[in-house]
């Protein structure tokens, strides 16, 4: 039963997360900023996202469960216009499927990513 309950709750998460509605949100904002790659995927210890930004802002991360429990939040951090690089460390939390959040203004962009 528990079994049964976890794999309805990644089917509601990961349909709440498709692509078409962060792709929603990214075309009413004009796409001033994308995330291109999310490497490796699966992940075991570091994450990389190279994002690209239209313009100067701050971007603030969040790392969020099967379960829509926010599990970590990062320090906000400096966007430059153009494609950059960053890591999130991910080796302390357990294998599993997660999302990752991006908030950029009023703009959010949604990534599925695993665990192993």
């Amino acid at each position: 039963m528990k079994q049964f309950i976890l794999s309805i709750s990644l089917l509601v998460c990961l349909l709440w997360a498709h692509p078409s509605f962060a792709q929603k949100a990214s075309l009413s904002e004009k796409e001033n900023y994308r995330i291109e790659k999310i490497y490796p995927n699966p992940v075991s210890d570091q994450v990389s996202l190279e994002i690209h930004a239209a313009d100067y802002s701050q971007v603030k991360f969040e790392l969020i469960d099967i379960l829509g429990n926010k599990i970590k939040q990062w320090h906000k951090m400096e966007l430059v216009p153009g494609d950059q690089k960053i890591k999130l460390d991910l080796q302390t939390y357990n294998p599993g499927f997660y999302l990752i959040k991006a908030r950029i203004g009023e703009q959010v962009i949604v990534k599925r990513i695993r665990k192993v």
